[in-house]
């Protein structure tokens, strides 16, 4: 056997052996994203009530859409007007520490490109997403709800302002929070799994906050993992044009004629 022969040989020992290192860290890194979904999905599961809590709070009281049963309603609304505003909401700040400190961890997942935004979203979907404006009501610091003049209200409003200023001195994860909206909505808008008018109102929002949405997404998975994933940080970026109508440079956009 000569010389050309052997290497030849070792060559093509070599090259399988690396094929096969490859495809063990490939099925390795699938069943990690695997083993993290389901974590997040029974995660998920058990904070129903507390994400209850989140869109009853952020929406105005009174304010008919609920997700919880009218018995888990009343309970809320009595601890609502029992609530004293020398005291801490105990109860209200650990609702929105367990939802919000969930959604900013899956967020993180996403940014560091540990998860995919296919991954996480039947997990959540549209359920979630049709309850995202109370969400990002809290999320938002300019939000400021009206000016209301009976007590059951204003302690409404009261407990509601606790939560946001709990949001604004823990500013990353509120930040996180409202770059996973936007991933998820640009998910189901790619999906088109709203119906319609939503989406129309999202887009038409997006002309005036799809910039601002698109150099968040970008800073926070540079601040995240550094210049070294400028490459995810571009994609994720791209990814929110899909809840954007499609223009000339957006070419993967929302389709107006296909929406009416």
């Amino acid at each position: 056997m000569n010389g050309n022969l052997l290497t030849a040989i070792a060559t093509t020992i070599l090259a399988f052996v690396g094929f096969v290192q490859v495809f063990v860290l490939v099925s390795q890194k699938k069943q990690t994203r695997i083993a993290l979904v389901e974590q997040y999905r029974q995660l998920w599961s058990k904070l129903k009530y507390d994400w209850g809590i989140l869109i009853l709070i952020g929406r105005k009281n009174g304010e008919y859409y609920q997700i919880l049963n009218e018995a888990s309603i009343k309970s809320i609304n009595e601890k609502i007007k029992e609530q004293r505003q020398d005291i801490p909401t105990v109860w209200a700040l650990e609702s929105i520490r367990s939802v919000c400190g969930m959604i900013s961890e899956v967020s993180i997942r996403l940014l560091q490109g540990h998860l995919k935004i296919s991954d996480v979203y039947p997990i959540f979907g549209t359920e979630f997403l049709r309850q995202s404006r109370p969400l990002r009501q809290l999320l938002e610091p300019e939000y400021i709800s009206p000016y209301y003049t009976d007590e059951v209200s204003t302690k409404h409003d009261y407990v509601r302002n606790e939560m946001q200023n709990w949001l604004t001195y823990h500013d990353g994860t509120r930040r996180r929070c409202l770059i996973f909206i936007d991933l998820l909505w640009a998910e189901a808008a790619r999906l088109e799994d709203l119906p319609p008018c939503d989406i129309k109102s999202a887009a038409d929002a997006k002309k005036v906050t799809g910039k601002l949405n698109r150099k968040r997404v970008f800073n926070e998975t540079i601040k995240l993992n550094g210049i070294k994933r400028i490459l995810l940080a571009c994609h994720l970026k791209k990814f929110l044009r899909r809840a954007e109508y499609k223009s000339f440079i957006n070419r993967k956009g929302i389709n107006k004629n296909k929406l009416s």
